[in-house]
């Protein structure tokens, strides 16, 4: 019999050593899911805001200045005017080479919505410097709505009267 205690004794400390080896293993298995999973969640928002990143247009680069010329424009005032007609010249200026071309390549919508929009003006308010600069305000308006709508949305930084005539 006294054979019999030692090894139940024995038997004890492995079983001991058992479960510290499976203990030590459980919590090494729940680090290991703990950081995968972290891994997932913080891996799944970077590819989500990669993803979205990736939905919106680029931006285009500024740059160096750009002058888009725009030939004149002659039109008719009001029958009630004084002055029967207007002629303008506009240079337009950007610092986004992508939206020179994009002026260029919508120079037909452009001039049909600024000659309706020059065909609106009267010659009494065009002769102060006021009337002139709301029309500078109004063109560059007009040249930039049809830029953010058939564009990339680079901006247009001003418009330039380098003609301007009422007869």
């Amino acid at each position: 019999m006294a054979k019999e205690q030692p090894q139940a004794e024995e038997e004890q400390p492995s079983g001991g050593k058992k479960k510290l080896i499976l203990m030590i293993v459980g919590a090494l298995l729940l680090v290991g899911i703990a950081v995968g999973v972290t891994l997932f969640l913080v891996g799944g928002d970077q590819s989500a805001a990669t993803e979205e990143a990736a939905a919106e247009p680029a931006k285009p680069e500024r740059g160096d200045p750009a002058y888009v010329e725009l030939k004149p424009f002659t039109v008719n005032l009001g029958p009630d005017d004084p002055v029967g007609f207007l002629q303008v010249q506009i240079q337009v200026l950007t610092y986004f080479s992508e939206v020179a071309e994009e002026v260029e390549a919508n120079k037909p919508l452009i001039r049909n919505n600024l000659t309706l929009l020059f065909g609106q003006q009267s010659s009494a308010a065009l002769r102060s410097t006021e009337g002139k600069e709301k029309l500078q305000q109004d063109v560059k308006q007009s040249i930039q709505q049809v830029i953010d709508k058939y564009g990339n949305g680079g901006e247009i930084e001003n418009v330039f009267f380098t003609t301007f005539v009422m007869q």
